[in-house]
């Protein structure tokens, strides 16, 4: 008899979290980088003045490389904390959520092993999610402040308008919202998968399934077809309802062909594992 469990379902709440911490910390630095249009605009006549550029030596780089220097340690700071939590938080939920799930599966003692060890392999997965989460949102404030020095000195060179300069510096920080928004919700649904594929194999788990969530606007076709239940998961019809070894993940990305003529390779991986993908598997036991 094949049994089959409930999905296994990324909290939401972390996400929740992990995105309005760094919305707080991007509001922040956006607020912090306006005090460079003051600077620009007391400094507007002498640098319509200079054409030699002399002013080059004045405030507003100094102010710049302030802000640089102060707000890249910020973040770097966050991340290192935030990261290391976050990932332990993934851990206690995916440990929870298994043991409630599964607990009529198992006669024996496994299930108990679950949050009391951690064994090595999934320390290793742990250790890459916290570094991989520590890059991402440590990247954030250089990104940001490459584009508005960018923009600061166009303007300055250009004669660019203090209203112009204004509108990048918000339309900049729009964009790193946007990143951190994909940033909080991909990390909390691969984290939170990785652990617990991890957890399955340790059970003894050797089958998943993928169910399509239709949680999201423009899903992947491959994603959203179903199963006609005979093609291989290495070329699957469809995604739903495929059962697949935990051991060989399926096809998830078919190869592409760029428009440089460069082809992309086929990608071979979980739910979760691409860009935006909110797919959810569940376990299976024969």
């Amino acid at each position: 008899m094949i049994r089959i469990s409930k999905p296994f379902t990324v909290p939401k709440a972390p996400e929740v979290l992990y995105r309005n911490e760094l919305y707080a910390l991007i509001k922040a630095m956006i607020k912090d980088y306006k005090s460079v249009l003051t600077i620009y605009k007391n400094k507007q006549d002498q640098i319509a003045m200079d054409a030699e550029g002399s002013w080059l030596t004045t405030d507003i780089i100094d102010k710049m490389d302030k802000l640089g220097s102060k707000w890249s340690k910020r973040f770097r700071e966050y991340a290192e904390k935030h990261s290391k939590n976050f990932v332990n938080k993934m851990l206690r939920m995916s440990n929870t959520q298994i043991k409630s799930i599964l607990k009529d599966w198992f006669a024996d003692k496994r299930l108990e092993l679950i949050g009391e060890v951690i064994p090595t392999e999934l320390k290793q997965v742990m250790k890459a999610d916290t570094a991989y989460n520590v890059s991402l949102i440590s990247s954030i404030a250089p990104q940001y402040h490459e584009r508005v020095f960018g923009s600061v000195m166009r303007s300055i060179t250009g004669g660019g308008s203090l209203k112009q300069l204004t509108m990048e510096i918000y339309r900049y920080g729009n964009m790193e919202m946007r990143r951190a928004k994909l940033i909080a919700l991909d990390q909390t649904r691969k984290v939170y998968s990785n652990i617990t594929l991890h957890n399955c194999q340790r059970l003894g788990i050797q089958k998943m399934q993928w169910l399509h969530s239709h949680a999201v606007r423009d899903p992947r076709p491959l994603h959203i077809r179903k199963w006609d239940g005979k093609s291989s998961p290495q070329n699957p019809n469809g995604l739903d309802g495929l059962i697949f070894d935990i051991n060989e993940p399926p096809l998830i990305q078919e190869a592409t062909v760029g428009r440089n003529g460069k082809v992309r390779p086929a990608i071979y991986g979980y739910p979760t594992q691409l860009p935006n993908c909110s797919c959810v598997m569940v376990a299976v036991m024969e």
